[in-house]
């Protein structure tokens, strides 16, 4: 069971519709404008269809449409969601819940599980969910892959169709590197020669990381050593050296005065403290001064070979146009980009080779394919048009084209190499033409539920809905519909629209259409008819708005039948 819920809010004429649908036939009747359309029109839209703002009810500034779906047993449909991560939010993950918003001169809303999502996605999820039959815009037998759906479905070979898709998309990737290969191979080889250039003048450069730093810091010595030089002697002359004022010498008489002090009063402990930390401070600055004084190397043949290797530097990083001390990390991405493009210019006879044999496995499981869709068309032709003339389409028959491509070259597709079209013959002698271009309505949906009851059991959509099914039927066909859908209910969840009590008769569930005008307003209401109720509904389908005691009889009668 899939739709357990339908909530519509101004929505066209209705006011506020809560339906809850159950498993097996549900039958919708009411009156000629009541609404019936109505609410397949709001399921449809919550299914992704086209948003018109004329579709609100007048007076209102925005429609509401709610459906929550039971997916207990639609892993494909949990396995969908929970890769969209639009499964988190359900406190229940055996329901979904979907809801569309349309607005008065606003973009619509959509939402799954109360998540706001696209309009696609919605499309996506309903095509999973409800199948619409009738004169609608979610009509899926009209679209190529949902003709190529059902006859991969009766031919039970998913296996297969997943690797033949999985070696399709292969195939195209390397078809694609190939293409952007070839097409690059002149700019390869120039891109190379300029590489190779600038790679041996790199290699020849021979730059270590942290170099350019250090010749900047050598070069700023060498080039200042003399002024060094002078400073610090001047430095150690003036604290060290001067008889007047050796400034070590001062800091240790200080101390030595001051020590024998502290035994006397406790305050000068901290003075004491931080002139021995001075004199040892003052006597480490003399040590380092000198030390540094000693290491100064005044050699103009060194600073000459420091300036050249530096503007050597500059000049190669003005080349590169980066930074001096990215030279070595510009001389590793040089080198990495050769590599490919070396290892690109010889990947033209790998990719060939890799490409032919994938396209040999292609082409054996894609004829496989095809074979076994040729022997599903034939069968499901014959039994499809066996139904088709049961329901009415006297001399009509449905062929189900199936065309390989056949060449020496593959053309290579996920879906295979066959052309799937449904053909058509509505009459008597009338030539097969594409079911897209021939059919009306009332025939489409017909040749809709001809396919359904026969690949009801293989079916993967739970809910199945039929408008105007039994259009330009009466009598005898009438009944086959209605026992046709009945029995397409024991394996899903059928809803049908009818005028024809013949059909309504047939259903497990019956809902009654109503359309109420009061002075100010017009909407429509939904009863859930009970036995007594449905009897009424039934006879006055037979006989319009006089009930008469043999209309009555007639109603439970073919209620009776079908029970």
């Amino acid at each position: 069971m899939a739709l357990t819920e339908l909530t519509i809010r101004n929505f066209a004429i209705i006011k506020q519709l809560e339906l809850e649908v159950d498993q097996g036939l549900t039958v919708v009747t009411g009156e000629t404008g009541a609404g019936k359309s109505i609410v397949l029109d709001a399921l449809n839209l919550i299914l992704g269809s086209r948003a018109e703002a004329d579709m609100i009810r007048h007076g209102e500034d925005q429609c509401d449409i709610t459906a929550l779906f039971s997916i207990s047993g639609l892993a494909n449909v949990k396995a969908w969601l929970k890769e969209r991560d639009l499964d988190k939010t359900a406190d229940d993950k055996s329901t979904c819940l979907v809801r569309r918003v349309v607005r008065v001169s606003k973009p619509t809303k959509c939402y799954i599980n109360d998540q706001p999502t696209t309009l696609t996605s919605l499309r996506e999820l309903g095509y999973m969910l409800v199948d619409l039959h009738g004169q609608h815009e979610h009509q899926s037998l009209m679209r190529v892959a949902e003709q190529r759906r059902i006859i991969d479905q009766f031919a039970d070979h998913n296996d297969a169709l997943k690797v033949m898709a999985k070696l399709a998309s292969r195939i195209h990737r390397i078809e694609r590197e190939l293409k952007s290969v070839s097409q690059n191979q002149s700019d390869t080889a120039d891109r190379m020669s300029l590489l190779s250039f600038q790679l041996n003048e790199l290699d020849e450069a021979n730059i270590v990381d942290g170099e350019f730093e250090e010749l900047e810091q050598e070069h700023s010595r060498l080039s200042n050593s003399q002024g060094l030089i002078e400073g610090i002697e001047a430095i150690i002359d003036s604290l060290f050296n001067n008889e007047t004022s050796n400034v070590s010498a001062e800091l240790g008489r200080s101390v030595n005065q001051l020590s024998p002090l502290v035994e006397f009063d406790s305050n000068l402990l901290g003075a004491n403290e931080l002139l021995n930390s001075a004199l040892a401070q003052v006597e480490e600055a003399q040590g380092a001064l000198t030390s540094a004084r000693a290491k100064i190397d005044q050699d103009p043949e060194r600073l000459l070979e420091v300036e050249q290797r530096r503007d050597n530097l500059i000049n190669l990083a003005r080349k590169h146009r980066c930074a001096e001390n990215a030279l070595p990390e510009r001389h590793q991405s040089l080198q990495t980009e050769y590599q490919r493009l070396e290892s690109a210019h010889t990947q033209p006879e790998r990719l060939q080779k890799e490409l032919g044999d994938l396209k040999d496995q292609y082409a054996t499981i894609a004829h496989a394919v095809s074979s076994a869709r040729q022997t599903v068309a034939e069968s499901l032709s014959t039994s499809i048009s066996e139904q088709m003339q049961d329901l009415g389409m006297s001399g009509g028959r449905l062929s189900i084209k199936v065309e390989p491509h056949i060449s020496d070259d593959v053309i290579v597709s996920e879906h295979g190499i066959d052309h799937i079209e449904f053909m058509v013959s509505t009459n008597h002698g009338m030539p097969l033409k594409s079911l897209n271009k021939t059919a009306s309505g009332g025939e489409m949906s017909r040749i809709s539920l001809a396919i359904q009851v026969i690949t009801s059991e293989k079916s993967e959509t739970p809910t199945l809905v039929f408008d105007e099914v039994d259009v330009g039927v009466g009598g005898k066909v009438a009944q086959i519909v209605g026992t046709r859908l009945r029995k397409l209910g024991r394996n899903a969840q059928v809803i049908c629209i009818t005028h024809l009590p013949q059909v309504a008769s047939q259903g497990d569930q019956h809902i009654f259409i109503d359309k109420v005008s009061t002075n100010s307003e017009t909407y429509s209401t939904l009863v859930k008819l009970d036995d007594e109720m449905r009897t009424m509904e039934i006879a006055r389908m037979l006989g319009g708005e006089v009930i008469t005691d043999r209309t009555r009889a007639h109603a439970q009668e073919m209620l009776a039948a079908s029970s």
